[in-house]
C-alpha cells in the first residue's frame, strides 16, 4: 500500500490503506476459517414447487384455471373458429354435495 496508495487496473480507481487493529472490529473476519457451503437452489426450488398441496391451494389452482380456460374458449369463438375441447372443466373435482357437520360426527363417535 505505501509504494502504490491508489493504482487504476480498470476504469474505477483502487485505493488501499492500512487500518490499525484498534480500529479494525472485532467480528470482521468472523467465521472465515469455515468453509463455504453451497447451496443448491434448484434442488430447493424443486422441494417448493413439488410439495404435496393444501385443499385450499389446489381448488385456488384449479379456481384459476378454469378461469384461465373460459378466456381460451371466448377469444376463440371470438376468432369464428368452432372448437370443442374438452378441457379442465370435465376433469375438475365438483363440490361435494353432502353436508356434513361436525357435532353430528363427533356424537356417532362417542
Amino acid at each position: 500500500c505505501n509504494t502504490l496508495p491508489s493504482i487504476c487496473p480498470t476504469l474505477s480507481l483502487l485505493s488501499g490503506q492500512y487500518i490499525p487493529m484498534n480500529r479494525v472490529h472485532k467480528d470482521t473476519f468472523k467465521g472465515s476459517s469455515r468453509p463455504f457451503k453451497k447451496i443448491d437452489w434448484q434442488a430447493r426450488s424443486k422441494e417448493v414447487r413439488n410439495r404435496i398441496k393444501t385443499t385450499e391451494e389446489q381448488q385456488i389452482t384449479v379456481k384459476r384455471l378454469l378461469k384461465k380456460e373460459k378466456v381460451r374458449r371466448r377469444n376463440i369463438a371470438a376468432l369464428g373458429i368452432d372448437y370443442e375441447f374438452p378441457g379442465y372443466a370435465t376433469i375438475a373435482p365438483k363440490a361435494s354435495q353432502k353436508i356434513t357437520f361436525q357435532e353430528e360426527e363427533e356424537t356417532e363417535m362417542a
